[in-house]
């Protein structure tokens, strides 16, 4: 059950939520290793996991760091991770390819595309976001130049009067 406050599992729910998913996961795990040679052994599966995975997941991670993509939503980036990992299993699965660049470059692409261009049509402002971020760094204004405060006038403009 979810409650509707907060969205989050009650304790009750998380035990079953989280037995399903290991049991999934280790169901999915022991058909990946019965099938091992299928997917290129097991160097080829981590190639492939990394591939899949990591690239799509690193795009809204490091495009979250800029303060231009400070209004990327979490559904900017679960969509980017999504979409790579789609991108992955066609070029992957439906279109059979074996060439290893377009295996990597197409989740990665696919990623960048879809997290910028959520972002960018659909921003979302998140005050909780923007209140660590002024807190981190309290000289920085919306754009994320620097913004010089009385205090802190530069030395040269001092000596000049």
């Amino acid at each position: 059950m979810i409650t509707r406050r907060t969205g989050s599992l009650t304790p009750e729910a998380g035990l079953p939520a989280a037995r399903i998913c290991t049991v999934t996961f280790i169901g999915i795990s022991m058909i990946v290793a019965l099938e091992a040679d299928h997917f290129g052994g097991v160097l080829g599966i981590i190639v492939g996991l990394v591939a899949a995975v990591m690239g799509p997941m690193s795009i809204p991670m490091l495009l979250s760091l800029p303060p231009a993509f400070r209004r990327c939503d979490p559904r900017a980036a679960l969509s980017s991770w999504a979409v790579g990992l789609l991108g992955y299993v066609l070029v992957k699965f439906v279109l059979h390819s074996t060439d290893q660049t377009l295996a990597i470059v197409t989740p990665l692409v696919t990623s960048l595309a879809v997290h910028i261009g959520v972002g960018l049509l659909s921003p979302e402002g998140n005050g909780t976001a923007d209140a660590i971020v002024s807190a981190v760094s309290p000289g920085s204004d919306e754009v994320g130049e620097r913004v010089t405060t009385p205090d802190k006038q530069p030395a040269a403009s001092a000596a000049t009067d």
